[in-house]
């Protein structure tokens, strides 16, 4: 009796798995080529985003979805002069299913990017996106050009890149590392890390209520800041000689300041009805020009 329960449970589970399997909703793909345009315009709704360089001058869009009849996906493709407009189009509640547009793209082309919670990754090529999506990941490896993005939840990620960034999270971590040349880099709650650097004109990082921690970066006449809103803004040194200005700022009563190095100066400030601690010292030059801010954490300089 016992066994036969068991076969019954059993079949019970495997047509149960048959029928999943053929309601399913088939993955279907759109291959589709272009002459090079002088930029591409993304509007998505779920849809992840990869980026990468194309092999010749012309742009390659691969498109894999699926998802359920009741959702109604639509992916629409369409050329108007020199701006290729990529897009989904989609109703229906509580989505299942998924999207993802490869597009491999020539060098010096620009990216509007857009989505509600896709994620976007570029990767070995040189272009300008302006993007920003509200729940994603976006992440940078081995990119020349200027990047201005952001998004909502998600965690932004740098590596082995060059060029102009503005990166922001809301609630994310932001990390950048091994790469050159100008960084505004910042998170409303998340961790913002950065190291192996070389500033060529200014790095501004910086965090609301999450730790901002920096490797002291190569560069000669560049400004860093560093700087928590109510945790800890920390530079590194790794060892690296001290030379240029350092400066140090924290609330009078709530913050703390930590240096293996005598000031030349301390002060105090008021501001918005606050009052604060500014100190700083000056080792050979007064450049590059270091501001470490916090104000109920620790401004911190480490060896």
């Amino acid at each position: 009796m016992k066994r036969t329960k068991i076969i019954i449970l059993l079949f019970i589970f495997m047509s149960f798995m048959v029928s999943a399997a053929l309601l399913a909703a088939p993955e279907e793909k759109v291959e589709k080529t272009f002459s090079k345009k002088d930029e591409i315009r993304f509007k998505l709704v779920l849809g992840d985003c990869q980026l990468k360089k194309s092999a010749d001058s012309r742009i390659h869009v691969h498109l894999v979805y699926s998802y359920e009849p009741d959702m109604s996906y639509e992916p629409r493709i369409k050329e108007r002069g020199d701006t290729l407009y990529l897009e989904e189009k989609m109703r229906g509640n509580n989505p299942k299913g998924y999207s993802t547009w490869t597009v491999e793209v020539p060098d010096d082309i620009e990216i509007d990017f857009k989505s509600a919670t896709g994620n976007l990754a570029v990767e070995g090529v040189k272009i300008e996106v302006d993007g920003n999506t509200g729940t994603g990941d976006i992440q940078f490896n081995k990119v020349k050009g200027e990047y201005d993005v952001s998004t909502g939840t998600g965690n932004i990620e740098v590596y082995e890149s060059q060029g102009e960034f503005d990166v922001s999270s809301g609630t994310g971590r932001v990390k950048i590392k091994n790469s050159k040349g100008n960084f505004d880099a910042s998170s409303g709650t998340g961790s913002v890390k950065a190291e192996g650097l070389t500033i060529d004109v200014d790095g501004d990082f910086s965090s609301g209520t999450g730790d901002a921690e920096v490797s002291f970066p190569d560069g000669t006449d560049f400004e860093l800041t560093v700087s928590s809103g109510t945790n800890d803004a920390i530079l590194n040194m790794n060892g690296k000689q001290f030379k240029g200005y350092f400066e140090f700022t924290c609330h009078a009563r709530r913050g703390r300041i930590v240096c293996p190095v005598k000031f030349d100066k301390e002060e105090e400030f008021e501001g918005n009805g606050q009052t604060y601690f500014r100190k700083s010292f000056t080792k050979g030059k007064d450049v590059p020009k270091i501001y470490i801010k916090t104000g109920t954490g620790k401004a911190r300089l480490n060896k």
